[in-house]
């Protein structure tokens, strides 16, 4: 989890985070006592939300009926928002971070007590010459407009190694940022010492980045593809080539490129590339017409299939480890090709949306009527520290459902608590794995705090 306007710097309170996440990840078994009553999780059964709740969108959406509505002032008056925020990188007239918090940061994570993938500390001599590669004496030496021309990962620090608190931390790697999309505007801050690092700017996040994943733009460049029409990328994972036949990446939902043309079953896409002096060289590349649709997709019941089908079901995956997506990068992705803004972090995520309803202080039952009653399939957001939820209506027992990516769920046992591995993105009643025997207390539905709907920012913009 990281806040979209300083990136490395949320990684400061990622140990308090990390303690409160809840959710999902392929299924572990739980180990029970003979007497126990509670159910037991083998390699190949889910827990029951997973197994009683038809995971279909399709289904969801077409329940959802004419609450999928947006009228058309407030679908331009996101819009307009999503363009402002997708191309400040580039129109912004300072940094989007404090060059201060940032420096201090870094200095704070080479102090840190950190355990490598050999699982042993990582010895202060490693962490010195990594910190030396930052060249913080000058940071920040550049303020270069850039675009990314790989989905590249960001990193806290300049090194591809992950850290974690514990020796058996892994998943969480804790210098391990967002994924940048193919594309995606960047502004350049810093280099490392030894030039193979970029200290970068995107508008959800920052970091390090390897500097051959990143072109410079000039102003020509920026105006010519902010006034492009734009596809957005619909099918997951969609192979993109580079345009000079030397390499394909991956595109994930939500890529957004400039259109270049149209023929018979493919588009014509603009992409980026690095060419001399590491200065942008704009090449074309050919997708098939099932990979792409016009910019923005129509938010109705078909398309939010379309989307939804594909990312249910996803393994979780730790600020996009693997190019896969945690809480908050499922909900940004979803939202993404609808040309509807959020930010990356779950926290920054609800914050985005105006006057939303305090709930923390509700019990269970009384939290479950108010979502019933206020909460609109697809368009509202539930927040619990740590962890963000997309509502998607009512289950068969008139039970609010949501659609998430997590972690785990904790379980009783022996008094006290394990943490049970679940660990994929679903749709699940607000107690997912409730037959396991939850920890009181621990259940989403407890410990959700806020609901926000989405289209309520159309009035205070429109304010």
């Amino acid at each position: 989890m990281r806040n979209a306007s300083g990136g490395i710097a949320a990684n400061l309170s990622k140990g308090i985070i990390l303690l409160s996440f809840i959710l999902l990840l392929g299924a572990c078994a739980v180990t029970a006592k003979k007497e126990d009553t509670v159910a037991v999780l083998t390699p190949d059964r889910e827990i029951e939300d997973v197994r009683r709740i038809p995971q279909r969108f399709s289904e969801l959406a077409e329940a959802a009926g004419e609450s999928l509505t947006i009228d058309e002032p407030c679908r331009i008056t996101l819009l307009d928002e999503f363009s402002r925020n997708f191309f400040l990188p580039w129109t912004s007239a300072t940094y989007l971070s404090d060059p201060a918090k940032l420096r201090e940061f870094m200095r704070q994570q080479a102090k840190g007590n950190w355990f490598g993938v050999n699982k042993r500390r990582v010895r202060p001599r490693q962490m010195q010459e990594i910190l030396n590669n930052c060249a913080l004496e000058n940071f920040p030496s550049r303020n270069d407009l850039g675009i990314a021309v790989a989905p590249g990962h960001l990193r806290g620090l300049p090194t591809p190694l992950p850290f974690y608190q514990r020796a058996d931390g892994a998943p969480f790697d804790m210098l391990a940022c967002p994924q940048l999309k193919l594309n995606e505007p960047l502004r350049v801050l810093h280099p490392s010492r030894d030039g193979v690092w970029l200290f970068v700017e995107s508008v959800y996040s920052n970091g390090w980045i390897e500097a051959r994943d990143v072109a410079l733009v000039d102003g020509a460049f920026v105006e010519k593809w902010m006034r492009a029409s734009h596809l957005a990328i619909i099918k997951d994972y969609a192979p993109i080539s580079d345009g000079r036949g030397m390499a394909t990446f991956r595109a994930k939902i939500g890529t957004i490129l400039p259109l270049a043309g149209k023929g018979n079953g493919w588009w014509e896409v603009r992409v980026a590339s690095a060419g001399e002096g590491g200065r942008v060289e704009e090449r074309s590349s050919r997708i098939p017409a099932a990979a792409a649709a016009g910019f923005p997709l129509e938010f109705e019941k078909r398309n939010i299939a379309l989307i939804g089908d594909q990312l249910l079901g996803e393994p979780y995956g730790w600020g996009e480890l693997y190019a896969l997506r945690d809480c908050s990068a499922l909900l940004r992705d979803f939202f993404l090709p609808f040309g509807i803004w959020l930010p990356r972090t779950s926290f920054d995520q609800i914050g985005s949306v105006p006057t939303p309803r305090e709930i923390a202080k509700l019990a269970a039952p009384e939290k479950e009527e108010l979502i019933k009653r206020h909460a609109v399939p697809f368009l509202s957001i539930l927040y619990k520290p740590g962890h963000i939820m997309l509502y998607v209506g009512l289950g068969p027992e008139e039970r609010p459902l949501v659609f998430h990516s997590a972690w785990s769920i904790q379980v009783k046992e022996d008094g006290g608590a394990k943490t049970q591995v679940v660990g994929f993105s679903a749709v699940t009643t607000m107690e997912p794995g409730k037959e396991l025997g939850l920890v009181p207390g621990k259940t989403l539905l407890e410990q959700v705090t806020v609901l926000g709907t989405l289209p309520k920012r159309c009035r205070q913009m429109a304010d």
